[in-house]
């Protein structure tokens, strides 16, 4: 039986290291490349749509890494914590495709930078950027909540008699 309940606790640990692979690592390189203005320049319009064509896959996947780990833990405060990254997740997808959609029609490499303020690409850039932070912010909330409930495992527990003086 420990052996058994050690196995779900390192599957949870790699588990909570593929999800910062996967999410928050991407979250923090792929803005600043091609976005910020620090590697690709500001007057380069198509770092933006290369940015949605290379993060795309990305969130793909990270929402796959979230469908499987929801099945994973045993603690029902982990579960639910992944259903809502996952939830977030979604509307991250959905509006990161739509916005790499607004880029496409209106020229994709060749966007016009009044694209930023225009309806169709502000209404996903919403979804995507709700979404995206809320799932980043409930992946720390997750990390910490995983390693509370691991300490408290650990505690020694005093299960009846004297302590020892």
């Amino acid at each position: 039986m420990a052996a058994i309940q050690r196995n779900r606790v390192s599957s949870s640990v790699v588990g909570i290291a593929r999800l910062w692979l996967l999410m928050f690592v991407p979250f923090a390189v792929l803005p600043f490349v091609f976005i910020s203005g620090k590697v690709v320049p500001d007057t380069a319009l198509w770092g933006h749509a290369v940015f949605h064509l290379i993060y795309l896959p990305i969130l793909a996947v990270g929402w796959w890494a979230l469908w499987r780990f929801v099945r994973e833990p045993s603690n029902l405060a982990l579960r639910v914590i992944v259903a809502l990254m996952l939830l977030c997740q979604t509307s991250g997808l959905f509006g990161h495709a739509g916005e790499l959609v607004s880029v496409v029609q209106r020229g994709f490499f060749s966007a016009p930078y009044s694209i930023f303020s225009e309806n169709p690409h502000m209404f996903f850039a919403m979804f995507a950027l709700g979404g995206i932070m809320a799932s980043e912010l409930l992946l720390i909330v997750l990390t910490v909540t995983a390693a509370v409930q691991r300490l408290l495992r650990r505690s020694p527990r005093v299960t009846g008699g004297q302590a020892y003086e």
